[in-house]
């Protein structure tokens, strides 16, 4: 895992308790004029004329049809391709699988709250790369989230038939480890929290985006680290975040890869 530095970022993590991509494919439709020739043929002919009688002449008259207006393409770009969404079933089977058992929490706020008990943040929205709130975001798509056994992993799963759903969902997480150090302030059980950020590339396969970060901080004396993965997979997106310094920065991409496969 390559990291790059990054600002101080406000993020809520704490580790205290236990266990953590159309184009637009303009029709241009080539309208076709149809020009249509009538001859009108007039003047008469007799054989007792005489000889200098006038010849007959013929009159052409050409008609021409207004061409068709040639469509004008549409600004508006086409909704990206449905794709194959899992079902909250599915994604149940998965947690269970991968031993973060799902159903014990009644949102991702209670869950991220079982973990880090206290934290509080100026702005939820910068906590975004913990999926929290994601369950009100995701409309209706499938979400499901849990922590892992030993409670030092949380994670939060959205699969959707519309890519765009997981693409903002990544977006946002994206725009909170950017912004939030600057605009939020958080805190643990009242207690201020300041946090560095680096942003990591995580050695991941199988995904269409990818967001990695760690975060370190101290809090009364206590040092902690916190290392987190968003991983988009088609219509489906998970955010994975770990707190134990002993074992996160293993566990956390370990993890996360297994979600990957199972999406």
């Amino acid at each position: 895992m390559r990291s790059r530095p990054s600002s101080a970022l406000v993020v809520p993590l704490l580790a205290l308790t236990g266990g953590p991509r159309a184009a637009a494919r303009g029709g241009r439709a080539l309208a076709v004029g149809v020009v249509v020739t009538a001859l009108a043929l007039t003047g008469c002919s007799s054989d007792d004329a005489p000889d200098d009688a006038p010849e007959a002449t013929t009159t052409t008259t050409a008609a021409t049809t207004t061409p068709d207006p040639t469509p004008t393409p549409s600004a508006t770009e086409p909704a990206a391709p449905a794709v194959d969404a899992l079902s909250d079933e599915d994604l149940t089977a998965l947690f269970t699988r991968i031993q973060f058992p799902p159903g014990r929490y009644a949102g991702t706020t209670e869950m991220v709250q079982s973990v880090y008990p206290g934290l509080t943040v100026s702005d939820p929205a910068c906590l975004a790369p913990f999926g929290l709130g994601w369950e009100t975001q995701a409309g209706d798509a499938a979400v499901v989230y849990g922590t892992s056994n030993d409670r030092s992993m949380t994670a939060v799963v959205v699969s959707a038939a519309d890519p765009q759903v997981a693409q903002g969902l990544l977006t946002g997480a994206d725009d909170a480890l950017g912004t939030c150090a600057d605009t939020a302030s958080i805190a643990m059980g009242g207690t201020p929290v300041q946090v560095r950020l680096e942003r990591t590339e995580p050695e991941l396969t199988g995904t269409d985006e990818t967001l990695g970060w760690t975060a370190t901080g101290d809090l009364g004396g206590a040092p902690f680290t916190l290392v987190g993965i968003t991983a988009r997979v088609g219509g489906s997106v998970v955010a994975l975040v770990g707190w134990d310094p002993a074992t996160s920065a293993d566990y956390v991409p370990q993890a996360t890869q297994m979600f990957v496969d199972g999406l």
